[in-house]
């Protein structure tokens, strides 16, 4: 049996990249472009793990002859009602088109016209047909990159978890990580660092995201000093299924429903369309955010189903259509019993983004020097709310922009030493954490189902400043009392997937604190933040950010 040992080995780099999914490969191959030395570090096998697989397949780029950036720029400020970063998301959209055509040339499909120009389809939010299709979904996109890096050589170091950033006056200097392939404890001398570790979605019961979506990434920048930004705003998919049991979380996508596609019905538990009460324009194209709280009011109102959802109806929707752009969730449903085509679906709001995240600039470094961030664990890009099918393509154009940066800026410094004390430290506290004395304890996945169910019911859709203080002590307890009572029934480092959630359930208790305290002080509703006891957007107080940075003894908002 192999316990945990003492630090085993040390590795320099000049670029560690941290995450696996579409902006933490991007991010690996550009870097690469430029400096020698490139490690893609990800806690789970690359392709096999995080949210990239997962995804449907719409990515956002102007490519359609009667839409522009600027279209597509107006219609993502809209969807994050105006508090996003202007300057980011002009990076963005300007960028996407040209990333589109580098996917390409790795080997990345779309689905095209017989004129050769790309299929494009108008997503909930859009003012024009903009979303492009990944032949393939997730698994199109992630693949044919992985196999981009690994032509390149670019060193993958798979089933190794950071666990700290190090730093000295704040320059990044250095990681640590557990590697649970051998059980030994790594350090990373580094000159820079990209994270690239996906959201925090494991905080709520319902999730259509990746059981490892921990929101790792805000904890290491957090910790190192880093801040954060508009951690309040948690983006809900509207519908993910609530029965049967087996298939709860599982997304059904916009596509279902959309005039130009599978042409299905989104209708309450009457039978009665209800999207247009809510937005008479848009009616089930509206924003993400106004639909998720619609549906959660019809539920809560009484004309939801039996099993606490609304449904979605494709007894007249083209199958011929559905088979075509969503051929594996067709399949998948079918081999579990669902004929989506003979019976309605019973569908409700489910954790789906995070919108905030690790504060960056149009370089993507973040606020501590040689430190970058992409995808999904930055903030600023979505302000309120994320417009539909924005995800991968923040993931592509920032995971290009981050790795760049990443490597130029280690170009130009020298090699530094990592702190030791910090090390030192790090093991110590891992130590403590996982050889806690009390023979029996409570079980970390108990604990974890009492976080999620508290913060769907307390800070979820629908929020109150009395739900939220109530939620702040009750997390309180769990953070104070109840992870000190975690007892693991094996010590062994290799391939411990329960030690493993231990370290991963300490960062989510932190996230649900960052996401909950930020919730409690913006007083206002706005994007995918709505308070009951403030139920307007309030212009004159609150179009602006709230940004969060750790001080030395508590959390700092401003």
């Amino acid at each position: 049996m192999k316990e945990l040992e003492e630090l085993r080995s040390s590795i320099e780099t000049d670029v560690l990249v941290i995450g696996g999914g579409t902006a933490g490969v991007l991010a690996a191959i550009e870097a690469k472009k430029i400096a020698e030395r490139v490690i893609l570090v990800t806690k789970g096998p690359v392709g096999k793990s995080g949210n990239t697989p997962m995804a449907e397949g719409g990515i956002q780029a102007s490519f359609y002859s009667g839409d522009s950036p600027e279209d597509h720029f107006k219609d993502t400020m809209d969807a994050g009602r105006y508090i996003n970063n202007s300057l980011l998301v002009d990076i963005l959209v300007t960028h996407a088109p040209n990333c589109i055509r580098y996917l390409e040339k790795y080997g990345v499909r779309f689905k095209k016209l017989t004129n050769g120009e790309y299929f494009q389809y108008k997503t909930s939010g859009s003012s024009h047909p903009r979303c492009l299709w990944i032949m393939g979904g997730g698994p199109g996109l992630i693949q044919p990159i992985f196999r981009e890096a690994k032509k390149l050589g670019i060193e993958i170091m798979e089933d190794v978890m950071i666990t700290k950033l190090c730093a000295d006056d704040g320059v990044i200097n250095g990681a640590f990580s557990i590697d649970f392939k051998t059980g030994e404890f790594i350090s990373f001398n580094t000159k820079s660092i990209v994270i690239a570790t996906g959201g925090n979605e494991s905080l709520y019961r319902i999730s259509d995201g990746s059981l490892d979506s921990s929101g790792d990434g805000n904890i290491l920048a957090y910790d190192v000093g880093a801040e954060l930004v508009d951690m309040e705003f948690i983006q809900f998919y509207p519908h993910a299924l609530v029965y049967p049991d087996s298939l709860k979380g599982l997304i059904i996508p916009e596509e279902v429903y959309y005039k130009d596609l599978v042409r299905g019905r989104l209708i309450n538990g009457l039978q009665h369309n209800f999207a247009e009460k809510y937005d008479p324009i848009r009616k089930e194209n509206t924003t993400r955010d106004i639909l998720a709280r619609a549906i959660f009011n019809e539920i809560k109102e009484g004309r939801g189903t039996p099993h606490g959802g609304v449904l979605i109806d494709l007894t007249e929707g083209s199958k011929e259509k559905m088979i075509e752009i969503l051929p594996a969730l067709y399949n998948y449903l079918r081999m579990n019993g669902l004929d989506v085509f003979s019976t309605q679906m019973e569908v409700a709001p489910s954790a789906h983004y995070q919108c905030g995240g690790i504060k960056i600039n149009e370089k993507a470094e973040t606020t501590i020097q040689g430190l970058y961030a992409a995808g999904e664990c930055t903030g600023g890009i979505d302000g309120a709310n994320r417009l539909s099918s924005n995800a991968l393509t923040e993931a592509v154009v920032f995971g290009m922009i981050a790795g760049r940066n990443a490597a130029q800026y280690a170009q130009k410094i020298n090699e530094g030493s990592i702190n030791k004390r910090q090390i030192t430290e790090e093991i110590s506290r891992i130590h403590k954490l996982v050889q806690q004395d009390q023979k029996e304890g409570l079980d970390i996945l108990d604990i974890k189902r009492e976080l999620q169910y508290l913060m769907f019911e307390k800070v979820g859709v629908i929020r109150s400043e009395v739900a939220l203080k109530d939620a702040i002590d009750k997390l309180l307890v769990i953070k104070n009392e109840k992870l000190n009572k975690v007892c693991l029934r094996s010590r062994e480092c290799i391939y411990n997937v329960e030690m493993l959630e231990l370290i991963e359930l300490c960062n989510l208790v932190e996230n649900t604190l960052l996401v909950t305290k930020a919730a409690k002080s913006r007083n206002e509703s706005r994007g995918n933040h709505f308070r009951t006891d403030h139920p307007n957007e309030d212009n004159v107080e609150w179009k602006r950010h709230l940004v969060i940075k750790k001080s030395v003894n508590h959390t700092v908002l401003s």
